[in-house]
């Protein structure tokens, strides 16, 4: 878990999950477990980020709809919808995740700011997100960003603090480390482990 000037923020499993706790409530980011989480929110619909069978939430493909722009007030939480998608990444000539398909979010917590970017290349509307202090940044290439990309992304944004998701690689967060390191700290912050 990772304290942050009284706002905790741990990973929860799937490729991307993240919780997100200040005042007494907590905020879960593409929760593959729902235990514990009093808002949720879904950046798309893809296995790994996305469990199915989830009563109320947050998403660009169901439950409460929302699209880059919006802007929700979640008890304590502000959160700024954002947008994600893929300019390099293709499958069969296409976009992995086109523009309009996922989202990202910033979320703001007794001042804090973090910025999970969901599923994404390095993206223009980046230039347009101020003051990150938390970046959930993925690393993992293939449908995401490469460790490279992903230091881009972190030099562009100069987050105090970067925490690098999606990627099942140990190389991979040793690149993005080493990568970006001179412009924030890098913090491995990892899911727990399902039992069964």
């Amino acid at each position: 878990m990772l304290r942050f000037r009284n706002v905790d923020l741990w990973r929860i499993g799937g490729v991307a999950g993240a919780a997100v706790r200040s005042t007494g409530k907590t905020l879960c980011i593409d929760a593959l477990d729902t235990t514990g989480c009093d808002y949720l929110l879904y950046t798309h619909s893809h296995e790994g980020h996305f469990p199915g069978g989830v009563g109320s939430f947050y998403s660009p493909f169901g439950g409460m709809t929302v699209n880059p722009g919006d802007v929700l007030e979640l008890g304590p939480f502000k959160v700024a919808v954002v947008h994600a998608y893929n300019v390099t990444k293709t499958k069969d000539g296409k976009p992995i995740h086109p523009k309009g398909f996922g989202v990202g979010y910033l979320v703001e917590a007794n001042g804090v700011r973090i910025y999970h970017m969901g599923d994404t290349d390095l993206i223009k509307e980046m230039t347009e997100v101020k003051d990150v202090d938390v970046l959930l940044v993925p690393i993992g290439g293939g449908s995401v960003m490469t460790p490279e990309e992903a230091a881009d992304a972190v030099a562009l944004l100069r987050p105090k603090i970067a925490v690098p998701i999606h990627y099942t690689d140990k190389k991979h967060y040793v690149k993005f480390r080493d990568a970006a390191h001179p412009y924030t700290n890098v913090i491995a912050l990892h899911a727990p482990i399902s039992k069964g």
